[in-house]
């Protein structure tokens, strides 16, 4: 049997171990997925959303336990990670709350002779394939709208945290029917063969090269796919702006879970005349953050989740200073003097267009800083990339920031700071970074078949 090894990023010591699922346990998971999906479509919504709410009920029980394993499993600080699972469960209690308005039936047409009906069904069987950054939210994001919507899921969670999947299978799995929800465990060799199954649909978070594969095999197969693959995300600050906002919520967004979030803010756009009011605040944030093991509560910093993903930064940053980079803060990996998978807070000047720390997806804290003079000037870089999921606008003239967040190619624009993940909110890109909507009525409608009923009254 093949194990499958849990490593803490914060001292490299293994934690746990999983078996990597086999070719046949993929099949038979799969098999049991589309023997029960029938009688769960069958026990109707609030019957489906009964079972979910115990289950999410037993695990907010269980929530200290899931904090402390993934600040342990992928680094996430301990706090962050609370934070965390409390934002994740108000996804939860919204989709309940909200599935029956989005899934009863919509009339399209009345009259007093016929009626006409758009009804939601279920598209059979999933695979769901997600990263590790976030372990329990990308678990709630990529399945909970499924199984509500009468689907029944084969879960895959990375490699990097199986000891995460491994206790929310467990947990969700005492309230569930057999079948209802699974999950295989291993790498992406695991993965391809859960999509070879005769699965009804993808949903896929992580890379853009991997999303691509999936996307040619689900067109192949002729099913449903929907592709979140991250981003470079643009924060625009013009002259004009309230610098303590900007700077607040620049740092804030770069420094979430260690620079590991796909929305992230990743590429600074501030105009010529209040850079040198902002670097220095920004650098003072970056230079104050406390760098430590994730499980120490006073630690702001933790851990990349891997050696791996350690090598990776280091590699895009010694490529920026090879082309001319400036560091203005950090720069540095901290492995051997905190023994873990540890990267200095840092922040990038001179930046050219070719450099890896500004047109690849950089998952780390790293902040790569850029000016302009003119609006279209600002717009142009913005769109200069080959991602487009989130972006940031700060300008108080609301006309002009509305304006420039119009015309950034991205599925999603903040302007002064205000939070668009919120659960009534579609999450999604624009170009490489997938298609696609993740939360409110379009999550729901994206899992979803949609059958036109009509008759006569």
């Amino acid at each position: 049997m093949n194990i499958l090894e849990s490593i803490n990023p914060s001292n490299y010591q293994t934690i746990g171990t999983v078996p990597i699922s086999s070719a046949q346990e993929v099949e038979e998971k799969f098999l049991l997925a589309k023997d029960a999906q029938k009688a769960w479509f069958d026990a109707g919504l609030k019957g489906r959303i009964s079972h979910l709410r115990e289950a999410f009920d037993f695990l907010q029980s269980r929530k200290n336990e899931l904090v402390l394993l993934e600040s342990r499993e992928m680094g996430m600080p301990l706090k962050e990670a609370d934070a965390d699972f409390d934002s994740t469960f108000s996804y939860a209690q919204w989709y309940f709350d909200n599935a029956e308005k989005y899934l009863s039936p919509e009339t399209t047409f009345e009259n007093d002779n016929e009626i006409h009906q758009v009804h939601y069904e279920p598209l059979g069987v999933g695979a769901v394939i997600i990263p590790w950054n976030f372990p329990f939210a990308n678990f709630v994001w990529g399945t909970l709208q499924a199984l509500i919507a009468g689907n029944t899921i084969i879960l895959k969670h990375s490699e990097e945290c199986p000891l995460s999947g491994k206790f929310l299978e467990d947990c969700i799995n005492k309230f569930l029917p057999k079948g209802v929800f699974n999950e295989v465990y291993g790498d992406g060799t695991v993965g391809q063969m859960l999509v070879q199954q005769d699965i009804n649909f993808i949903l896929f978070t992580g890379s853009t090269k991997t999303g691509q594969a999936l996307y040619e095999l689900a067109g192949k197969k002729f099913i449903k796919a929907a592709m979140e693959l991250g981003g470079s995300a643009p924060g625009i600050i013009f002259a004009d702006a309230d610098l303590e906002i900007a700077i607040q919520t620049v740092c804030a967004s770069r420094l979430l879970n260690q620079g590991q979030c796909c929305d992230g803010l990743k590429r600074l756009i501030v105009h010529e005349d209040v850079i040198e009011k902002i670097l220095p605040k920004i650098i003072k944030i970056f230079n104050a953050k406390k760098i430590g093991s994730a499980e120490n509560e006073e630690n702001e910093i933790g851990p990349l989740v891997a050696r791996r993903q350690l090598d990776l930064v280091c590699s895009q940053i010694q490529d920026a200073k090879d082309k001319g980079a400036e560091i203005l803060c950090g720069g540095q990996s901290l492995e051997k003097k905190l023994g873990g998978a540890f990267f200095e807070p840092t922040v990038l000047s001179k930046i050219s267009k070719d450099m890896r720390a500004w047109k690849e997806e950089v998952f780390g804290p790293v902040l790569p800083v850029m000016t302009f003079k003119t609006e279209e000037e600002a717009i142009a870089i913005a769109n200069e990339t080959m991602y487009g999921l989130g972006a940031y606008v700060f300008s108080k003239d609301l006309v002009l920031a509305q304006r420039v967040a119009e015309k950034i190619q991205s599925g999603m624009v903040s302007i002064n700071g205000v939070n668009y993940i919120i659960p009534c909110n579609p999450f999604g890109g624009y170009k490489n970074s997938g298609f696609g909507r993740e939360h409110g009525k379009y999550g729901f409608h994206e899992v979803t078949q949609v059958k036109v009923i009509v008759k006569e009254k």
